[in-house]
């Protein structure tokens, strides 16, 4: 592809999958083992694991 072709194709890609970005979200969190390594890696971020453990113990 020349330089023009990639970037028009970039172009139209960005455009489906911005508003289509939760369908799109929903379809690979359906998988279990893909769900599994997400939270693990997110469990991996001290920030994120902290907010949600805040988040689910608070009364």
């Amino acid at each position: 592809m020349n330089g023009w072709t990639k970037w028009i194709v970039l172009g139209g890609l960005v455009l489906f999958l911005i508003p289509n970005r939760y369908r799109l979200l929903n379809v690979v969190l359906g998988n279990f083992m893909i769900r599994k390594f997400a939270v693990k890696a997110a469990m991996g971020i001290p920030a994120l694991r902290s907010k949600f453990i805040q988040g689910a113990f608070r009364g």
